[in-house]
């Protein structure tokens, strides 16, 4: 299948003292949110060290060596190195995020890592969140982000993502609205304009999960990870608010609502 015409990687410039000081200007977040809202993404490159990413590329590794035994006991992504605010609290990340979804956004924790392998094969296009009223004529302003921070330099060759950018503001057939990952015609995104995000390690993407994208074939003999932060902008879930959700319901309680009870109460913890 053809790609999409291509076209140059939306991308902050920043200057040597921004970089230094890991502390946008003003300046750099208006444009950072322009991108944003434009394009649905933005690429802010080489902003962390690169010895660091390097050590935390190595203890990824070894999670991904042991990840079907992540769940027994401690999550290894809840301790060091990836708890770092370099990461979870990224200084140039936070405040492009803030200025467009406002100052009370959220996550959760553990965040996740993707990580193409030797041989992968090409993926489906996709969306990783749709629009929030899909019935709507007009796409609505971005409700969820995604940073991902690349653990290695992502070339052509060992599969760096593609993107459609301003796919985001695309409203879908309702055919596809309620598809596993939204899935995107290959025909039409090969008639718009896409690229590859090449970048080096240490960078920073800050992209709307509505963007149009897919993993690349990996042609080399190493993995290819890449950590992804998702954020959502605060609606009507308040997992801040004082006594909300904490309440745990009794187990023989929750087994015993309904589908639809337990759907509702989706959000509250039991034992």
């Amino acid at each position: 299948m053809s790609a999409g015409i291509t076209i140059n990687i939306p991308k902050l410039e920043i200057s040597a003292e921004e970089r230094a000081e890991s502390k946008p200007t003003p300046e750099s977040i208006d444009a950072a949110t322009r991108l944003l809202r434009e394009t649905g993404l933005v690429v802010i490159e080489s902003v962390l060290p690169r010895d660091w990413i390097e050590e935390v590329n190595t203890a990824m590794e070894a999670v991904l060596d042991m990840e079907e035994d992540t769940h027994n006991g401690e999550h290894p992504m809840l301790k060091m190195p990836f708890m770092d605010a370099r990461i979870i609290d990224n200084p140039f990340a936070m405040p492009i995020m803030k200025a467009v979804m406002g100052e009370k956004i959220f996550a959760y924790l553990p965040y996740g890592c993707n990580a193409t392998t030797p041989g992968n094969e090409i993926q489906w296009i996709h969306r990783d969140s749709g629009q929030l009223f899909p019935e709507l004529p007009f796409a609505l302003p971005v409700s969820t982000i995604v940073v991902n921070i690349p653990l290695v330099d992502f070339t052509i060759e060992n599969g760096a993502t593609e993107v459609w950018p301003g796919s985001h503001l695309i409203i879908d057939d309702e055919a596809v609205r309620n598809t596993p990952y939204n899935v995107c015609d290959e025909v039409r995104a090969a008639q718009m304009p896409s690229f590859q995000l090449v970048m080096p390690a240490g960078s920073v993407v800050v992209r709307d999960m509505r963007c149009w994208h897919r993993a690349m074939p990996n042609r080399t003999q190493t993995r290819r990870p890449m950590l992804a932060l998702v954020y959502f902008r605060r609606f009507h879930h308040s997992p801040d608010a004082p006594n909300i959700f904490n309440a745990k319901v009794p187990e023989d309680i929750w087994t015993n609502m309904s589908e639809n009870t337990q759907e509702v109460y989706r959000f509250q913890t039991h034992d």
